[in-house]
């Protein structure tokens, strides 16, 4: 694909010409630069988002519009009946924020069901010694699933949706029809993140929907998300993990996971930029390159970890492909042009797989469908995410939907431009001993 075809949806602008629905979806769809919005009382002005799921802690982040501080309120019982209250905010300060409020649930059961509220205080920050806090304003009340063993083996993937908010609202329904166990983001959320509020709005509230309330998003960054002035940003409204669940080497790795989604183990890495750290583009602002081992030598424990190793299924999800049949793809080591694939990563990552038994490796990055069958080269299959960025009738609007059926883990690509499927795939379980 020729770089100006591929970079066209950065200047596009929505097409007189779209269906109706899509019409009445994009005038629905967030104005970035208020943050506010009618559906929320103020401050809030975005719902709950759940974020980096555990089997023993989940994440909660929402939007505000004015300083703030807050906290989650979290049951097994729908009434909240015994309610414990975690605060956002470490250490001896809660959070203050007018942007985003985060909390992360510590000390759960997995494969358990919970009930939480966020509680939000206005500040009025008049000085050291004149602090004014308002009455809480209280969300509704929802609920999530922990993971585990025990859990529903499911997952769904978007890609590439870069702001857009109305291809997120078309996203966000179809996969309240799938009813995965958890979706992953798979990367480039945005064009590049330059405003605070416009991140909340992007990342909490995409396409106005509730995608996050009641099933909970892992991300895997892609390039994009590393543009911006803001971009370093990103963990005010995308939570990283608590150090206390990763060794004291990989704290730096706050998006990575391994953990069970039901018989699935889900392995989530990052691809980085797609240039190499020298380019100019850079500004002498990227090191991915050590980032990216430090990744493998966590990739390395983390496939050894009881937990993965016996899983009857290991599936590891980055954003830039790991592979690409044509010579001339560039590999992410050249100055001109993209990468079409990530050829440090695949040295790096590809062995582990191999060794260790993972069955597919789940990209996107190049905003249309692929499917690359294993071969004697590779014994895992690789598959490309479609676009998450092209409104109906153009583009492959795509979402990927992963659910264990009896002995077998099924890929099903779903396009949701002609409502027909790119795909069906299935995998057969690991030979696992224990």
């Amino acid at each position: 694909m020729a770089l100006l075809q591929r970079r066209s949806f950065l200047k596009g602008s929505v097409l007189a010409t779209l269906a109706a629905t899509t019409r009445a979806v994009a005038a629905d769809s967030p104005a970035p630069k208020s943050g506010r919005s009618a559906a929320f009382p103020a401050p809030v002005c975005t719902p709950p988002s759940l974020q980096i799921p555990a089997p023993t802690s989940m994440g909660v982040v929402w939007g505000v519009t004015a300083h703030a501080t807050g906290f989650v309120d979290l049951s097994s019982h729908p009434d909240l009946a015994d309610a414990q209250r975690f605060f956002a905010g470490d250490g001896g300060l809660k959070a203050l924020d007018d942007v985003a409020l985060g909390v992360r649930l510590t000390g759960l059961k997995p494969d358990s069901l919970y009930y939480y509220r966020t509680g939000t205080v206005p500040i009025d920050f008049k000085g050291a010694y004149k602090i004014l806090p308002a009455e809480p304003v209280l969300s509704e009340i929802h609920s999530f699933r922990t993971p585990g063993k025990a859990s529903p083996s499911s997952f769904a993937v978007i890609n590439d949706t870069h702001e857009n908010h109305p291809t997120c609202a078309l996203l966000a329904a179809k996969i309240e029809t799938l009813e995965p166990a958890v979706t992953v983001w798979n990367g480039d959320l945005c064009n590049s993140f330059d405003q605070m509020p416009r991140m909340a709005q992007v990342v909490l509230y995409p396409g106005k929907s509730n995608l996050a309330v009641n099933r909970p998003i892992l991300f895997t960054p892609g390039n994009h998300d590393y543009r911006g002035v803001v971009a370093r940003e990103l963990p005010r409204v995308l939570l990283t993990r608590e150090p206390t669940e990763r060794a004291s080497a990989y704290w730096t790795l706050g998006w990575n996971f391994a953990y069970r989604q039901g018989q699935i183990a889900m392995i989530g890495l990052d691809t980085g930029e797609d240039k190499p750290d020298w380019h100019t583009a850079w500004g002498q602002l990227a090191q991915f390159t050590p980032y990216r081992e430090l990744q493998a030598r966590w990739l390395a424990d983390a496939l050894e970890q009881p937990e993965i190793k016996n899983a009857p299924y290991i599936v590891a999800f980055c954003h830039i492909p790991l592979f690409d049949d044509s010579p001339t793809a560039n590999p992410g080591d050249k100055a001109e042009d993209y990468a079409s694939w990530q050829g440090h990563c695949h040295d790096l990552w590809a062995p582990l797989f191999e060794q260790h038994g993972v069955q597919l490796v789940v990209t996107a990055h190049k905003h249309r469908f692929r499917y690359d069958a294993p071969s004697a080269k590779r014994s895992w299959a690789h598959v490309v995410g479609g676009s998450g960025c092209d409104l109906p009738p153009k583009g492959q609007l795509t979402v990927l939907q992963g659910k264990v059926t009896g002995d077998r883990l099924q890929l099903i690509a779903h396009n949701l431009t002609t409502g027909a499927t790119l795909g069906d795939y299935s995998f057969k379980p690991r030979q696992v001993s224990g």
